[in-house]
């Protein structure tokens, strides 16, 4: 993942001297992708667009359900969002309110408890970064200042120093990058 991290790295610092982010949209319909999840959250943070065709959203009626099923089950959760968000943006269409509010909770609420608690190793470090990656990714196309609130705290929450025990340990720089976007997205300094 080095050039994955140093691509990141140079996409912040040019941001910072006033590169804009790509603009995305929020998607007025649902996107089929015919890739995986985690390819396209590392081609968006990296400012890359996604391949991807208009689509009928999924007829999963128990998704929800499942989803909140799987609290205790943070692998399952994962497998869960990837295998639904194939194209990450997905996950900012309006019909995707109740899994937002409810990843929004479980990361303020239990999540944040344990973490406060100094129990950060006994979170599964993959699904609670993949669900900061999802919340980081609403928040730059969202004027609901929760989710940027979520995202300063957990940015604010998290050892600096903390390199998660995890298969896709990239996912927290990812997130520091759609973290920078959605604070771009929200605040435009004077020159």
């Amino acid at each position: 993942m080095t050039e994955f991290v140093s691509r990141l790295r140079e996409q912040l610092v040019t941001a910072i001297d006033g590169q804009q982010f790509r603009k995305w949209a929020a998607p007025t319909s649902w996107f089929a992708s015919s890739g995986d999840s985690l390819t396209a959250i590392r081609a968006l943070a990296v400012d890359e667009p996604v391949e991807c065709i208009e689509a009928a959203p999924p007829n999963e009626p128990d998704f929800f359900d499942e989803l909140h099923a799987s609290t205790r089950q943070p692998q399952r959760r994962f497998e869960l969002l990837t295998t639904r968000y194939l194209h990450p943006l997905n996950f900012a269409a309006a019909s995707e309110h109740r899994v937002r509010e409810h990843l929004l909770e479980r990361l303020m609420v239990a999540d944040r408890s344990r973490i406060e608690q100094h129990s950060l190793h006994l979170l599964n470090a993959d699904d609670l970064l993949l669900r900061l990656n999802l919340i980081a990714i609403y928040a730059s196309l969202s004027n609901d200042l929760r989710y940027l609130d979520a995202l300063n705290y957990y940015y604010e929450l998290l050892p600096s120093a903390w390199y998660p025990q995890s298969l896709h340990n990239w996912l927290r720089v990812s997130f520091l990058s759609f973290y920078g976007r959605a604070l771009a997205a929200h605040f435009t300094y004077p020159d």
